[in-house]
């Protein structure tokens, strides 16, 4: 059977007159005045779209919206608002993402003054995505000309440390962006020439980051030299029993298929896997 419309609309509690001020009736809100209801309503929808105070009161009295619309978009915030909170991992106050972690990143960066210092601008768009804690780099191509102070080598608050080429000219080198709010204590490691040496604590823990780069064109005997000060290093800051973290990054311009199985092995690869699988 079929029901009137004003029938149909008491009997859910949403009922629109025009010739009464004020109506009584029961719904499953209980009993209450329609007029204040709708004006609270109202209010609540003009603080949601965040009209001039003025206008506020303008529309508070004059109510230009329809009634059945302003119950229509207040169920529906209330409707959203709830089934978040169902869900049960909606916090009503989450706050600022908490970081119980240290991000760090390598870069073959092949030159930070080549194309006008272009290679640097990308790596601080690709970095403000990510905010990465310390940020390190190989093949810097770096030298005296360039003061650390530079603008062109700023990056927004962060602190650089660098180990150019020892012979002071725009090849090789490493350096290492790091956040200035950090406690970080930075050292050049002078056997191992580019290459330098972070120390953190961390969560209560000691975290050691070796950012390095190694010339291709070194001699077989200045290569054993290096794997000598790299394994001396390693010693150094891998001692047993300990609980420090050691992250070792760089481009040491050695080849392994097991690393990359589109490479083929170089002596190099070869002697470096041996030496830090030992």
């Amino acid at each position: 059977m079929s029901l009137d419309i004003n029938v149909w609309r008491c009997r859910i509690g949403i009922f629109s007159g025009n010739n009464s001020k004020v109506i009584q009736k029961r719904s499953f809100l209980g009993s209450y005045n329609t007029n204040l209801f709708y004006k609270l309503f109202l209010f609540l929808l003009i603080l949601q779209l965040k009209v001039s105070f003025t206008g506020s009161i303008y529309l508070f009295f004059t109510w230009s919206l329809s009634k059945d619309l302003i119950i229509l978009i207040f169920f529906q915030h209330f409707l959203a608002a709830m089934l978040l909170l169902r869900c049960g991992d909606i916090l009503p106050n989450p706050g600022p993402k908490s970081k119980d972690f240290l991000s760090v990143c390598h870069f073959n960066i092949q030159s930070i003054p080549s194309h006008n210092f272009a290679k640097l601008s990308s790596l601080e768009a690709f970095n403000s995505v990510h905010n990465f804690d310390i940020i390190c780099i190989s093949e810097s191509f770096l030298d005296s000309t360039f003061s650390s102070d530079s603008p062109d080598l700023a990056l927004k608050n962060y602190r650089l440390a660098r180990a150019d080429h020892p012979l002071d000219i725009k090849r090789g080198g490493t350096c290492i962006y790091y956040k200035e709010i950090l406690p970080i204590k930075v050292s050049n490691i002078i056997n191992l020439q580019e290459c330098l040496l972070c120390e953190i604590s961390f969560n209560n823990q000691k975290c050691l980051i070796v950012s390095l780069y190694r010339s291709p064109s070194q001699s077989a005997n200045e290569f054993q030299s290096f794997l000598k000060e790299l394994e001396i290093l390693i010693m150094s800051i891998c001692t047993p029993g300990d609980s420090n973290l050691v992250i070792i990054v760089g481009d040491f311009n050695a080849k392994l298929s097991t690393w990359n199985p589109t490479d083929s092995d170089s002596i190099e690869g070869i002697e470096l896997s041996a030496m830090t699988s030992s």
